[in-house]
Parts: structure tokens; C-alpha cells; sequence
């Protein structure tokens, strides 16, 4: 059975591709991998606290967009939002606050465009601790 099957299947091709008439042309589509979209961001803007400082020290974000610190150093730090820790310039910064080692926050979301300036508490004076979040 499949040797006639195979025999018919032979026939048939051959027979297809014999004859005086000239063969048409098939046209093809292309067809195009699909688009891969640009993958979307996985979360807010990170600032990383190391035992050198913070990286970046100056950041741009949008209006409504939050800022997340992650602490990379062995010891924990304090932000603060600006140079008074009982009266902040930029509350939204405090949230983030006292971090341990490993641990990671995100700040409030800042609704207003303007600059907040912060630093790290533990680290008082020390301009790799100082940092600027820039909102527009």
C-alpha cells in the first residue's frame, strides 16, 4: 500500500512538470519574522547605594514617576530630601528612609516638576552621598 502510494505521489510530480505549457509564476509573499516591541521598562528608575556612594548622582524622571534606591553597601543609610531631615524639601524621598543592607525602596511619586535635592544621612557632608533627583 504505501508503495503505491509512493508510485501515485511519483507519477504525479512528474506529470506536473512535464508538458508544453510553460509554468506560471507563483507569486510569494515575503514572509517577515514577527516585530519583537522594545520590552517595556520593569519599574521605576533605580539609584544604587554603594560603600563609594550614590550611583548616579543626579537623575531626570517624569512627573507622577517614582525613584527606587537599593542599598548594595554592607552597612544602612538614611535618605533624606533635602539638608533638613525634620523639615524635607522633597517628602517623597523619605519614604525610601533608613535602608539596610540588600534592601531596596521606592520613593513617593514625585507630582511636581522641580529639582529635590538628598543625601544620605549616615553620610553627612560627603558629596558622594549627596545626590539630585530632577522632575519635569
Amino acid at each position: 500500500m504505501v508503495r503505491l502510494i509512493l508510485f501515485v505521489s511519483y507519477v504525479a510530480l512528474f506529470a506536473g512538470c512535464s508538458g508544453s505549457s510553460p509554468a506560471t509564476p507563483v507569486s510569494a509573499t515575503p514572509v517577515l519574522p514577527p516585530s519583537n516591541p522594545a520590552p517595556a521598562p520593569s519599574g521605576p528608575p533605580t539609584v544604587s547605594i554603594t560603600a563609594t556612594g550614590l550611583v548616579p548622582l543626579e537623575l531626570t524622571i517624569a512627573v507622577g514617576q517614582k525613584v527606587n534606591f537599593i542599598n548594595n553597601d554592607t552597612r544602612p543609610h538614611d535618605l533624606v530630601g533635602g539638608a533638613d531631615p525634620i523639615h524635607p524639601d522633597c517628602p517623597e524621598i523619605v519614604i525610601a528612609g533608613f535602608l539596610t543592607p540588600g534592601q531596596s525602596r521606592e520613593t513617593g511619586a514625585f507630582t511636581t516638576a522641580r529639582t529635590c535635592d538628598y543625601h544620605d544621612h549616615t553620610e553627612l557632608g560627603v558629596p558622594a552621598f549627596s545626590g539630585r533627583i530632577i522632575i519635569r
